[in-house]
């Protein structure tokens, strides 16, 4: 059978998926949440960047990705006082992962990349690799957050007097170039920042002190940064860029022992597929 004619999994029929398990290197799993983003962005932002950004990944270094649809749901209860807002459970998440990286290998794909798209998995993202990392009859588990990669000079160019990270000019320019749908434009408007409060945590951040933190005590209208300052531009040289280290990434990856497995050998699997 001839390459399939996509490398985006919902997109795809069963013969193409079985096509793909022969050239395909590494699975993506986008990772999101669905949850406030001021009066911005969709509640849907986090996911679906996530998910674009792995479909665009997988088309640009076809035949060697494969994208999972996202998990639209994360760790959000610090943004629940905002309506809408859906958040799991940590057993929860790192079930739902086990169940999806099982499926998958199923299917003979053996190696998985999360693809984080919301600060807030960060901590059950690194969880999950180091259990089901160990545990599961895999050859590799990795985690990375999209945001994290790739050139932001443009982004820092055009960055406001409020620090950025929700609701703000890197995730406009993100849905600018890939999601234009989830901006209001008619309501954006600059983050705001709780001064005060803020003036309270430093000592304890500088300390790494770690406990819950409610994002509306941060921030009263649940943006920070300034989301008008946001460009297709400086989106388009965010994710691309993001995606250039991303296969910088994998062509290291496969050059590493831990690529067909961890050199130490299984130490209590559990194969329930």
């Amino acid at each position: 059978m001839s390459e399939p004619s996509t490398f985006a999994l919902h997109k795809m029929s069963w013969p193409e998926v079985a096509a793909a398990a022969e050239t395909v290197e590494l699975v993506l799993i986008p990772i999101g949440s669905t949850e406030q983003h001021g009066s911005n962005l969709g509640l849907g932002q986090d996911h679906v960047i996530a998910n674009l950004y792995c479909e665009r990944a997988a088309e640009r270094l076809a035949p060697r990705l494969l994208a999972l649809p996202a998990i639209p749901w994360g760790i959000s209860d610090h943004h629940m006082n905002f309506p809408g807002t859906m958040t799991l459970r940590p057993e929860t998440f790192l079930e739902l992962l086990e169940d999806i990286i099982g499926s998958m290998r199923h299917h003979g794909f053996r190696r998985f990349l999360i693809v984080n798209g919301h600060g807030g998995n960060r901590a059950l993202m690194s969880v999950a690799v180091q259990d089901l990392g160990f545990r599961l009859d895999i050859d590799f588990l990795g985690c990375v957050g999209h945001y994290t990669l790739g050139d932001d000079s443009k982004l820092k160019a055009i960055a406001g007097e409020i620090p950025g990270g929700h609701a703000c000019e890197m995730e406009s320019s993100h849905d600018y170039y890939l999601a234009p749908d989830l901006i209001r434009e008619e309501t954006l408007t600059l983050g705001t920042l709780d001064k005060a409060f803020m003036a309270m945590l430093k000592p304890l951040t500088d300390l790494e002190l770690e406990w819950p933190n409610a994002i509306n005590a941060h921030t009263p209208s649940g943006a920070l940064g300034d989301a008008r300052k946001g460009t297709r531009d400086v989106g388009q040289s965010l994710i691309e860029s993001s995606i250039d280290e991303l296969a910088e990434i994998l062509d290291h990856l496969r050059h590493s022992p831990r690529w067909n497995g961890p050199p130490h050998g299984q130490v209590h699997v559990i194969d329930r597929y």
